[in-house]
This record gives C-alpha cells, sequence and structure tokens, in this order.
C-alpha cells in the first residue's frame, strides 16, 4: 500500500489516492492497538513471573487486573476485526414485532427491545429507537 500510494499515478485519481490514505491511516491505527496490546501482555507475563518468584500477592493481583483490562482490549480489537466489511460501518435496523398473541406478546416485544438496546451499549454501539407503539396494556 506505501508503494502504491509512492507511486505518482496514483494522485492523477483524487479518488483512489484518497480511499488509500484512509486505508493506510485504519490500518496503522490497527496495527498500533495490536502493537500496544502484544507488548503489554508480554510485560505482564514478564512481571508475573516476577511477581510469584518473590511471593509478592499485592503486585500479582495489580498485574492480573492489568490484564483483565488488556484481555478486554483484546476482546475490543476482535470485535473490530469482525466488523470490517464493506458494509459494516453502516447501520443495522431491527425490526421487533409483538405479532399475535396479544398482551404478553407485546410485554414480550418490549423486553427483547430493552435486551438489545441493553446489548449494543454495553458493546459500544450507539442505538436509536426509530419508531414505536405502544401496547394497549403493557409493551410494545
Amino acid at each position: 500500500m506505501a508503494r502504491e500510494l509512492e507511486d505518482p499515478a496514483v494522485w492523477s485519481n483524487p479518488a483512489r489516492a484518497q480511499e488509500l490514505g484512509r486505508e493506510r491511516a485504519r490500518l496503522t491505527s490497527e496495527v498500533g492497538e495490536i502493537d500496544r496490546a502484544t507488548k503489554g501482555i508480554g510485560e505482564a507475563a514478564e512481571l508475573l513471573a516476577l511477581a510469584e518468584a518473590e511471593g509478592d500477592e499485592p503486585a500479582a493481583r495489580d498485574i492480573e487486573r492489568d490484564a483483565q483490562r488488556l484481555e478486554a482490549e483484546v476482546r475490543h480489537l476482535e470485535l473490530k476485526r469482525m466488523f470490517r466489511g464493506e458494509m459494516d460501518s453502516h447501520n443495522a435496523f431491527l425490526d421487533i414485532q409483538a405479532g399475535a398473541g396479544g398482551t404478553e406478546a407485546q410485554d414480550w416485544a418490549q423486553m427483547l427491545l430493552r435486551m438489545y438496546l441493553r446489548w449494543g451499549a454495553a458493546r459500544g454501539f450507539r442505538c436509536e429507537v426509530i419508531d414505536s407503539s405502544p401496547g394497549e396494556v403493557a409493551g410494545i
């Protein structure tokens, strides 16, 4: 990609040059995140080995907390890796309908909506309800 950006011919097509620049910036950012996580995991492993060798329990607990933070960071990187398709950066719509079943179905649809909203928020997605029709007694 760097060689392609260095080619003077690519600059005759500004749209292609801009696309390559964005892709290069995205990849550079991802590689930096992976390098930081890899370095952190290596350092945590070394520090944990030292703490265990010296019998330093408080330090081992601190290192374990750092390892949990690194694990969350790796999970985040894995999620980013899964959502790298062409359309993955676009919005998604979820349509929940109670259908037949009356009040209980409407209540279930409401619970399902809350579940999906919380799931999305917990994973850092921006979620919003575009339209909702309240049920006669409960739910949607």
